[in-house]
């Protein structure tokens, strides 16, 4: 019998927030991350074309302390940043599709999962479901008032 998922959002957050710490602890997490979203879709990397990935590396890093922030509300900043980084990513100005966050989903738990030493199966169920919440929500921003469709 397959053993069932009992946990609640609040301990499903602490274990991601634990597994991306742990994670982020190896320095090549960051071009790791870009390598599996250009493998898994290489038209992304279109959106990097004049990319300073030193700099991309550490605005990824600044973007999931915020999300991890966003997730439970214990960074009160982090709701602020994860509603600039919707804003700067939408149709008017990066035009990053709606789309595009799956690849961006999955090589995040990818790469997770090869830079947690204390990774566990569960761990890439809780990922997808807690990382969706931000993901979402910066999916929803991706057209203001009056962007046509």
């Amino acid at each position: 019998m397959e053993r069932q998922r009992k946990k609640s959002w609040d301990q499903k957050v602490l274990i991601v927030k634990d597994s991306f710490l742990r994670a982020r602890k190896d320095a090549a997490f960051a071009s790791d991350f870009y390598h599996n979203l250009f493998f898994l879709k290489p038209k992304i990397k279109d959106y990097f074309i004049k990319t300073d990935f030193e700099h991309q590396d550490k605005a990824l890093l600044r973007g999931l302390e915020f999300m991890m922030g966003f997730l439970d509300h214990s960074n009160t900043n982090a709701r602020q940043q994860v509603i600039r980084i919707s804003h700067s990513h939408a149709h008017k100005n990066m035009n990053v599709h709606p789309h595009d966050y799956y690849y961006w989903i999955e090589a995040l738990v990818l790469t997770v999962k090869s830079h947690d030493p204390l990774w566990q199966k569960d761990y890439e169920y809780y990922w997808r479901e807690t990382i969706s919440y931000p993901i979402t929500f910066i999916i929803s921003q991706y057209f203001s008032p009056g962007d046509s469709v």
